[in-house]
């Protein structure tokens, strides 16, 4: 039963009673009383219920008004603290932009200076380069002159030189007679009936000189430039006292360098191979002295 309702007719009952009955005040009295506390054990347990229902919607009440206040102070709070937040990001941002355009501004200046020493530099390396290239050219104008002065004067020395050598040569060259050919102070003849080595060496003595003695390479050269593929004499012979020694006709010693000889020659064959010629390839060749061969004389 609704409260209000319920005490609404309590009400009435209570000033009815009063009207009809006509007590004295006390009565009344006594009975306001009654209304205004009344025991429990005179209500009924709808009564109970409902009081009861009312309390808890009160303490609801209450709760929920005071969760309001609580997520009230709690915006208040929350508003406040984004206000600052929003302040201070605002100022950092605020001051990250002022800093930002210092250095876009020192960036400005800098790029600005580095395009005016850029502009100075290359400047200075194209003055630089035509400086050298002008340099480059006196010095390439001045090379060729004096290459050109060295080359006359090389080619004029040479010139002299040669006149000069060709003027010794033929102030040193020997007279020699003909059919004889002329080679470093020395002529040269070649015996061309074959004869053993010691008429050949009889024969060269005949005309004043000796089987010939080879002992450089330029003379071996020579040697091989005015003979055919005949085989010769030469002046060298096995030492009569020493058959490992080798002697040309003036006495001297020589031990012939292996590249003078033919493959695996000196071999002394057959125990008595003394003398020497000119044989395969120009290669030498120790043989038999009564061998007839060709001979080479030389004069000095």
């Amino acid at each position: 039963m609704d409260r209000g309702k319920w005490q609404s007719d309590f009400d009435n009952d209570i000033y009815e009673n009063i009207t009809c009955t006509e007590e004295p005040t006390k009565t009344a009295l006594k009975m306001r009383k009654i209304q205004q506390e009344p025991k429990e054990e005179n209500l009924s347990p709808k009564f109970l219920k409902a009081t009861e229902t009312l309390r808890t919607q009160r303490r609801l009440l209450m709760i929920l008004a005071t969760l309001l206040v609580l997520v009230f102070i709690f915006l208040i709070i929350l508003t406040s603290l984004m206000f600052i937040y929003y302040s201070m990001v605002s100022s950092q941002l605020k001051q990250q932009d002022e800093e930002k355009d210092n250095l876009q501004t020192q960036i400005t200046t800098i790029n600005q200076t580095i395009d005016e020493q850029k502009a100075n530099l290359l400047t200075q390396i194209s003055t630089t380069k035509e400086t050298l290239d002008k340099q480059k050219t006196n010095i390439l104008t001045q090379i060729t002159a004096m290459q050109q002065t060295l080359d006359s004067r090389i080619s004029e020395s040479m010139r002299s030189t040669k006149q000069d050598i060709l003027q010794t040569i033929q102030n040193e060259k020997p007279k020699c007679d003909s059919n004889w050919k002329a080679f470093d102070g020395s002529c040269y003849y070649i015996v061309t009936t074959k004869k053993n080595r010691d008429d050949a060496q009889a024969t060269c003595k005949s005309m004043n000189s000796d089987l010939v003695i080879i002992n450089s390479d330029r003379k071996k050269n020579f040697i091989e430039s005015i003979t055919d593929s005949s085989y010769f004499w030469i002046g060298l012979k096995r030492d009569k006292n020493n058959k490992d020694e080798w002697r040309w006709v003036d006495g001297t010693y020589y031990y012939p360098p292996q590249r003078f000889w033919m493959e695996g020659e000196p071999n002394n064959g057959s125990g008595s191979e003394d003398c020497v010629h000119i044989w395969k390839q120009k290669k030498w060749n120790d043989v038999f002295c009564s061998d007839e061969y060709k001979a080479i004389c030389e004069k000095k």
